[in-house]
């Protein structure tokens, strides 16, 4: 995958404009100029919250910061006005006297508007783009209204129950149009049959009761209420039936809008589900304790009271409803940190992309989400299997695209059409997969590197074991033969010196000098590349170093064959190095043994004095020490040093050989 870091796009459409930059209006630099400076501010005006503002435009996220914190201003003024409305609401209720219970009115008044206006702005910030938030803030202000049912005043009486019918209606069709905020064609038409049927209800109402009761079971005034100045036709028979069938028509769209919601939840897919239940939940509650009251009142004739569990029913779920959008904010939260942290737990089992993509799908409850990965050379995305995917094709609001830092495209997720209503779960998911995938990028990349630094060293291992060879051919075929030459024709001299003893004794010196020196040259040519490694194998060669040693060695070499000549050349330099660093700081007595064995696919040896040891750590001259773990190293084996002063010192190597 692409590198950088990524970010989500704002929506699902991808910018591809570019950024112009507007040129430097050019300064005339001929004559003199006036520079005007703005004036010193006022140090009476310099209040903490312009030195705050100073502070916020300082910081590298200085739109963002001063966005929030308006947006917060503008949300404590919204919840103030609430507050104020509320007062003005509980004034009116407590000069009215038809209320039976006034308190209990007036605070069932006072949390409904609260209640709708918080969980307005809850929904606002959450969803900035719904229009749900700013409709659930103007509803608790309009059911203020409802404070008017306490008047004695008919026609402000009257107002305050005629707000009962749009409340009902723009209730239904909150419930409708969750979570988007839209209606389909099909809820259209359901709408505007209940509209009608409310419509009907209300003018049936109007125009034939004497005096109409108010929904609310706390703010019915029963006997006390006021005449309906709205009324027509005054029949008893006709009365009774607008009320039964007006209580009936509000029963059926009430069942009605229940059996909607129960279709479209056991219908819809299980990330549709999640984020339906807490609002579907709450109007179910509330739908059903709206018909029980209803039944209760008109069709049976009971009478409701504020104290009654059917009152008390009908205002807890009446003031619940609102909260159902927060609980469905808070549970998307909630989830997205759940989900995000079985995510991190199941890549970090499997990196693969095929157990990438299935930790997506799982996450985000949806099992036909897949990822499309963006090719810059090609400038399209593809799935995990090499396929073209056309973003453009696909529906709106199935796909969401992640970008790198510079506006490069990097991955998109295709997924249910739900999850739009849910953004922080399918922004965090890509987040998270974003990183996955440039962890599994790195990963690859530092195990390319590392498989190329091994490739590396066992290339200069075979080329200085290359140029050892060639130095002792060398050596052995031109400088010893040089040598050997010299001595030859020195003897050849020597037998022709006649009487002069002195010229046949420097000679002769000569000649032992000479002898010397091509015995040093021949252990030199030994000690870069010794013969019996090449033509017999390492035991062979193993036994003349230990012979040549001038310690006591005990020998524990068994027959391992033929190896690849890098193998043989670094277990043998190990093998020296240890001996002569036995034979150098393990003391006067010191005893060693030398095993060579082997196992199945695996080339072992030892090399074990009982001499004085030392501590590892605090070896001043550890240039032998790291000499034997570069030789292992590069042929991939592995070799331990354990050592101790007084305990002597163990250096054990494998290196695997074969499949």
């Amino acid at each position: 995958m692409p590198g950088g870091r990524a970010g989500v796009s704002s929506r699902n459409q991808m910018s591809t404009g570019r950024t112009g930059v507007r040129p430097r209006r050019a300064v005339p630099t001929d004559g003199p100029r006036e520079i005007s400076l703005p004036p010193f501010p006022d140090a009476g005006k310099d209040s903490g919250e312009a030195a705050a503002d100073r502070n916020i435009r300082g910081h590298p996220f200085a739109g963002t910061l001063l966005a929030r914190r308006q947006a917060t201003v503008s949300e404590l003024t919204v919840l103030g006005a609430a507050l104020v409305v509320a007062a003005i609401a509980v004034a009116v209720v407590a000069s009215g006297s038809l209320v039976g219970s006034g308190p209990g009115f007036a605070t069932l008044l006072v949390l409904t508007i609260l209640a709708y206006v918080v969980a307005g702005l809850a929904w606002r910030r959450a969803r900035p783009w719904s229009p749900l938030g700013p409709l659930l803030i103007a509803f608790g202000f309009f059911c203020s209204i409802m404070s008017l049912d306490a008047l004695a005043q008919p026609v402000a009486h009257t107002v305050g129950i005629l707000t009962e019918a749009p409340t009902t209606f723009f209730l239904i069709w909150l419930v409708l149009a969750f979570p988007s905020g839209r209606l389909d064609r099909t809820s259209r038409w359901v709408l505007g049959g209940i509209g009608a049927v409310i419509l009907a209800g209300l003018v049936s109402r109007s125009l034939a009761m004497p005096m109409i009761q108010p929904a609310l079971p706390l703010a019915r005034c029963n006997a006390a209420c006021p005449d309906n100045p709205l009324q027509v036709v005054h029949h008893a028979s006709l009365t009774h039936a607008v009320r039964i069938a007006g209580a009936g028509g509000r029963v059926a769209i009430f069942a009605l809008v229940i059996g909607i919601i129960a279709v479209r939840f056991f219908r819809a897919s299980r990330p549709r589900r999640r984020i339906l239940a807490p609002v579907y939940v709450v109007a179910t509650l509330l739908g059903l304790a709206a018909g029980m009251n209803q039944i209760s009142t008109n069709w049976i004739g009971a009478h409701v009271g504020p104290d009654d569990p059917r009152s008390i029913a009908f205002s807890a779920t009446w003031i619940l409803f609102p909260f159902g959008f927060v609980a469905s904010i808070v549970l998307a939260y909630v989830y997205v940190g759940a989900a995000l942290a079985s995510m991190v737990r199941e890549l970090g089992v499997s990196t693969t992309v095929v157990g990438i993509e299935r930790a997506v799908q799982r996450v985000l409850d949806d099992p036909r989400a897949r990822l499309a990965f963006w090719l810059p050379r090609s400038h399209r995305y593809v799935d995990r299997h090499g396929r073209g995917v056309a973003l453009d094709e696909l529906d709106a609001g199935t796909w969401r695209s992640f970008d790198k830092s510079d506006g490069e495209p990097l991955l998109a997720i295709v997924h249910d059409a739900a999850l739009e209503e849910d953004p922080e779960l399918v922004e965090a998911v890509g987040a998270e997969t974003v990183l996955a995938l440039e962890n599994q990028r790195l990963q690859q990349d530092l195990l390319d590197s590392i498989a190329a630094l091994r490739a590396s060293r066992k290339r200069l291992v075979a080329a200085a074991s290359a140029e050892r060879r060639k130095i002792e051919r060398d050596l052995h075929d031109s400088a010893q033969q040089m040598l050997i030459a010299v001595r030859i024709q020195l003897e050849l001299a020597r037998g022709r010196v006649d009487a002069d003893a002195k010229l046949d004794a420097q000679l002769g010196r000569i000649g032992d000098d000479l002898d010397r020196a091509l015995d040093e040259l021949r252990s030199v040519a030994h000690g870069i590349y010794p013969p019996l490694l090449a033509d017999e194998g390492l035991p062979a060669a193993l036994t003349e170093v230990a012979a040549r040693t001038g310690v006591p060695v005990e020998l524990r070499l068994e027959d391992v064959g033929r190896l690849p000549e890098e193998i043989e050349t670094a277990v043998y330099y190990c093998c020296l190095e240890a001996l002569q660093n036995a034979a150098k700081h393990g003391g006067a007595d010191v005893n060693v043994t030398l095993r060579l064995w082997w196992e199945p696919h695996l080339l072992r040896f030892s090399v074990s004095d009982d001499g004085l040891g030392f501590v590892p750590d605090a070896q001043p001259d550890a240039t032998g020490l790291t000499n034997m773990l570069d030789r292992l190293g590069a042929i991939g084996g592995r070799i331990s040093i354990r050592s101790a002063p007084g305990r002597g010192t163990d250096v054990d190597g494998a290196v695997t050989v074969g499949a």
